[in-house]
This record gives C-alpha cells, sequence and structure tokens, in this order.
C-alpha cells in the first residue's frame, strides 16, 4: 500500500462525532472476528492500541483498513498508515477519541 497524506472530502466538514461513529463501528466489526477474551472494548474512551488494548500490529493495520473503509463511506478519502501519523510523538491510535482528532484535524487540513 502507497502511503497518501492527502485528505478530500465530498460532502463538506467532517465531523468528530461522525469519525468517532466509523471509528467505533469499526472496532464493532472487529470483535465480530474476535474471541471473547480478546474482545475490544467499544466505548468513546476505549484504548485502541497499547497496554490496555487487546489488539495486537496486525489487528490495528486491519482495524485501521476498516476504519479507512468506513470514512470513505461518509465521504472522508484518508490514509491512516502513513509516515505522517507514525511519525507523532504521541500516537494517534491510543484511544478513540486520540484517532478522532487527529482523523477530524487531517480532514479539515
Amino acid at each position: 500500500m502507497t502511503p497518501i497524506t492527502s485528505v478530500t472530502t465530498q460532502v463538506g466538514a467532517i465531523t468528530e462525532a461522525a469519525v468517532q461513529d466509523v471509528v467505533l463501528e469499526a472496532m464493532r466489526l472487529a470483535n465480530l472476528a474476535r474471541d471473547s477474551g480478546a474482545q475490544l472494548e467499544v466505548s468513546a474512551e476505549a484504548p485502541i492500541f497499547g497496554p490496555d488494548s487487546a489488539l495486537d500490529s496486525l489487528g490495528l493495520v486491519a482495524l485501521l483498513l476498516d476504519i479507512e473503509d468506513g470514512l470513505r463511506a461518509i465521504g472522508c478519502e484518508v490514509v491512516l498508515s502513513d509516515e505522517r501519523a507514525m511519525s507523532q510523538k504521541r500516537s494517534p491510535f491510543r484511544s478513540v477519541p486520540a484517532l478522532a482528532a487527529y482523523i477530524t484535524s487531517i480532514a479539515r487540513g
């Protein structure tokens, strides 16, 4: 996959609430394929990746792809696993609020 750092929205400004909804739905879908002991917490404050999450690196990549698909469905074209995201001092993938804020910020330019 070639990293793309540009973001385009086709339906105007994207809201953080809409992004959060997409993230939470992707987490719900991820749980359908996970064992009961490895379920992701699905809440507005949930950890996504790190010591408080059941997600490993491969799981994170799969989740990010699902989030990208969900964002595309609401008119936001974004690639999350690019150098910009990886080079942040604090990972934008650490929690639902952090990821929603990151996506919203890059979508708004």
